[in-house]
């Protein structure tokens, strides 16, 4: 994948091409949220009562309760991603940071959605990306297309159930930067996810941004 020319601007020019950037409780990083209503897997898997994104954390907590001002960001970052700027704003906004999440809340939309993110990261070296996403078709039409991921882009294929482990389908097994995370109520399935212990922070942990398996506690 080539790296293209990007178009040097102000953070506030970015929010008004690709709207603000999300700074979490939890992670020691900005995010990028985009609405629950719009997951094309994860709204279906919604409606399956025991999945995980039947009791989507997103849906609730923080974002319920500043609904009214969090939904119309979200949707506001959604309507965004065809701004043919989009790729220059996201760099604008992640500027020098070390650590960028993608979709604290929501998903990938498409395959354009996911080559933009990855030109993100190819314009943005010194910055390592997390990815996680429930839409396994994007990750391999990305494959199909381009071969591999940046190096500094983290893929992680989410789980569907909990207490069962992610299987990484065939034609991406192998790829560097695809690993999956899972979802425990009591054992862990990998790397157990520490923040309970430190109310929810990730305090210094960088694992989510590592090659590691790493397993969630339900919440």
């Amino acid at each position: 994948m080539r790296v293209i020319p990007i178009i040097p601007m102000s953070k506030a020019q970015a929010a008004s091409i690709a709207g603000t950037v999300t700074q979490t409780s939890k992670m020691p990083c900005k995010s990028y949220s985009l609405p629950t209503l719009a997951c094309k897997t994860g709204y279906k898997m919604a409606q399956i009562s025991g999945s995980v994104c039947a009791s989507c954390y997103a849906n609730k907590g923080f974002y319920s309760m500043y609904a009214a001002t969090v939904e119309p960001a979200q949707h506001a970052r959604l309507d965004s991603l065809n701004n043919p700027h989009w790729v220059d704003a996201m760099v604008a906004h992640i500027g020098r940071d070390e650590y960028f999440r993608w979709h604290d809340s929501g998903d990938l939309q498409s395959l354009h959605h996911l080559e933009q993110i990855a030109q993100v990261a190819l314009a943005t070296p010194n910055c390592k990306h997390w990815l996680p996403t429930r839409e396994y078709g994007t990750v391999k039409a990305f494959i199909r297309a381009h071969g591999t991921f940046p190096g500094n882009l983290t893929i992680r294929l989410s789980a569907m159930y909990p207490d069962v482990p992610v299987i990484v389908p065939a034609s991406l097994k192998g790829i560097p930067g695809i690993t999956t995370s899972n979802v425990h109520t009591v054992n862990p399935i990998g790397q157990r996810c520490t923040a309970p212990d430190h109310g929810g922070q990730c305090g210094d942990c960088r694992v989510c941004w590592t090659d590691a398996v790493v397993s969630y506690e339900m919440h």
